[in-house]
């Protein structure tokens, strides 16, 4: 045990701190983190005990250093999360959880987001918290749960993240059904930051999402969303409002098409009302999304994996922004902007909103040294992106991006993790974002750096 201590600080102390809320496009380290803590072992259900409990914990730490002109040539931070869980079963089908999370953050001086303040504490509040029932059967799932949960769907691009909900879901042979009603986090930042009290995020969610399976592995699905803003403008406009008021219908397919070779789809449409830049009125929403991937494990020594993928999100040529109302839509047109909720992999250094944008994504993994014990469970792999605008006239998520011209840039990523001991993960992460003709000139190359360690007890 003690070694397993001494590790940990060791790696503490190697690598420390991370960019959570004070960098709000970059949900993937959280994401990462998530998944990190998600890799637990449960509780032994003994079947002739009615009441199980369990409790741990996860103590993360990661450094991050991004360049982030023309606010600061480099920022960097360290960053501590500790996280103490606790759950209580009965009779296998009932279960009461709670995940308190405490958080430090230690900014190079001057290199904070906002504020005057470079070391920024949070003391334990309550990270997610859920009351769940499971009634499956042998032959269906049935399982409903309540409170502040964790929800995605499909893909993750409509919505991906910690929300106030009810969630249900039920599978019967080849066909399944989930369901979630929410609410975001009230504190948490809005998704538009051109509201008057846009640290307060007011909206509402209700989706669904059906699948069926078929032969072969190859599952097709269908997903609907309604989202409605129900933030109020404090102090309102009488020349703004900010209503975004939206609705999204899609398909989904993935499964295999020969041997190993696999592939996944996912195509949406947007629909609804969104009030135009520097008015009161509502005009139509009319925008679209689609992913197209293709993947291969080889199989074999060093498991090799590769990808191939293709993600487009519609742009509007009159928007200056792609989130914010108040520089969005030109009055008297159409919408054109496609905005989710939620988020897929863009890039660690870019990190794009898909919105606007053609990505190109193309790499693979492997893990090179499985045969020897210590290094059985460490990946290696490296991506490469190609992004252009869709309608050249208008930014892209980054809004430097602001000449007339489609050529956004390239993306080299690279990224190391590692499961050292069953109770101790790494993760390196490193994107360097080469800009093109849509940045002006003489901008510099940016790279993204973040290093991680997460011990569990």
């Amino acid at each position: 045990m003690f070694h397993r201590w001494g590790l940990a600080f060791a790696l503490l102390v190697f690598a420390s701190a991370s960019l959570q809320a004070q960098v709000e496009n970059k949900p993937f380290l959280e994401e990462d983190r998530r998944r990190e803590m998600d890799e637990r072992a449960r509780a032994n259900e003994d079947l002739k005990q009615s009441f199980l409990w369990d409790a741990g914990g996860w103590l993360h730490s990661e450094f991050v250093q991004l360049d982030d002109p023309p606010d600061k040539d480099q920022r960097t931070l360290r960053y501590l999360d500790l996280r103490l869980w606790g759950e209580a079963r009965i009779n296998r089908r009932y279960l009461a959880y709670v995940r308190l999370q405490s958080e430090y953050t230690d900014f190079n001086t001057g290199d904070q987001f906002e504020g005057s303040d470079d070391n920024q504490f949070r003391p334990l509040h309550v990270d997610q918290a859920y009351l769940e029932a499971d009634w499956s059967s042998p032959d269906n799932e049935f399982i409903v749960r309540v409170g502040k949960e964790f929800l995605s769907l499909g893909r993750g691009l409509l919505f991906n993240g910690v929300a106030y909900g009810a969630m249900g879901s039920y599978a019967s042979g080849p066909f399944s059904l989930r369901g979630f009603a929410a609410h975001t986090i009230i504190h948490d930042d809005d998704i538009d930051q051109s509201l008057p009290n846009s640290d307060d995020s007011r909206r509402a969610f209700a989706a669904l999402e059906g699948g069926y399976t078929l032969s072969g592995g190859h599952r097709a699905y269908l997903l609907a969303m309604v989202e409605r803003d129900l933030n109020d403008e404090d102090p309102e406009s009488a020349s703004q409002d900010w209503d975004y008021n939206a609705n999204y219908v899609g398909v989904g397919a993935r499964g295999a098409i020969l041997g190993n070779l696999a592939f996944s789809m996912e195509g949406i449409l947007e629909f609804g009302k969104s009030v135009a830049a520097g008015s009161t009125e509502e005009e139509s929403i009319q925008a679209y999304a689609l992913m197209v991937g293709l993947e291969f494990p080889f199989g074999g020594a060093m498991s090799p994996y590769a990808a191939l993928e293709y993600m487009f999100g519609s742009g509007d040529s009159d928007r200056g922004s792609v989130t914010d109302v108040a520089s969005g839509n030109l009055a008297g047109t159409d919408d054109e902007g496609f905005l989710a909720f939620g988020f897929v992999q863009t890039g660690f250094s870019l990190f794009p909103r898909l919105s606007n944008i053609h990505i190109f994504r193309l790499g693979g993994s492997l893990r090179p040294l499985e045969s020897v014990e210590l290094f059985r469970r460490m990946e290696v792999g490296i991506f490469g992106y190609l992004y252009r605008k869709h309608q050249s006239e208008a930014p892209i998520s980054d809004s430097r991006s602001f000449e007339d011209d489609a050529d956004v840039g390239t993306e080299v990523d690279l990224f190391l993790h590692w499961r050292l001991l069953s109770d101790v993960g790494l993760s390196i992460n490193y994107g360097r974002f080469m800009p093109g003709d849509a940045y002006a000139d003489g901008e510099d190359d940016r790279n993204f750096v973040s290093a991680g360690i997460t011990y569990s007890f």
